[in-house]
């Protein structure tokens, strides 16, 4: 269970760092990407080869659909994730700065898609700060794509940047406590198997 409630304050907090900058009124956002704390730090393609770039777009097919019920259990509302990470300013800057550097070795066209697409779900998200699943759909893609289109050893600088902060043990029991478990693990591995896809086509 403890590991179960690890995994989903991890992929909350890539969702809101990393990837869904969206969807939370106001990351810090790490994201951003990007999973990803893990979501940043997993996924990617443009400039490969045209049946990546198709197999991309459909694992973030699949990964939307399956982790849908799980961002709509999400209180994008809540304060809580402008406290996150539990890290001091300095550190956090220094991790920023790996993203940074990730950013400026994006595919341009790729990067303004991703920008695009967070846009338009920002312009059509409800009243609870959850985008579409269109809207979602095209975010994963488009990070997908701009992930891939940098070194495989800058998405890890990011994800180790982010990966060694302390989230607190009380963290990931207390967002397990208020999503479906279920759910829950379910989206993470999507993201894992997103990860995956992206990665096989990365440079």
């Amino acid at each position: 269970m403890a590991k179960a409630a690890r995994a989903v304050a991890v992929l909350i907090l890539g969702l809101c760092l990393c990837s869904l900058p969206a969807f939370v009124p106001g990351p810090g956002r790490f994201a951003r990407v990007a999973p990803a704390a893990v979501g940043a730090g997993a996924l990617g393609m443009l400039g490969a080869a045209p049946a990546y770039a198709d197999k991309i777009d459909d694992a973030a097919k699949v990964l939307s659909e399956k982790s849908y019920p799980f961002l709509q259990e999400i209180d994008w509302t809540s304060d809580v994730y402008a406290k996150l990470p539990t890290q001091n300013a300095l550190d956090v800057l220094k991790a920023i700065n790996t993203m940074l550097k990730m950013g400026a070795s994006m595919d341009p066209a790729a990067l303004k898609t991703g920008v695009l697409a967070h846009s338009q779900a920002i312009a059509n998200m409800d009243s609870k700060g959850v985008a579409t699943l269109a809207d979602y759909t095209a975010i994963n893609a488009a990070i997908g794509h701009m992930i891939s289109s940098v070194p495989a050893s800058q998405t890890m600088d990011v994800y180790n940047a982010f990966n060694k902060f302390n989230l607190g043990k009380d963290v990931g029991p207390y967002m397990m406590s208020k999503v479906n478990a279920a759910d829950a693990k379910a989206a993470y591995q999507a993201l894992m198997d997103f990860k995956d896809v992206v990665k096989a086509s990365q440079r």
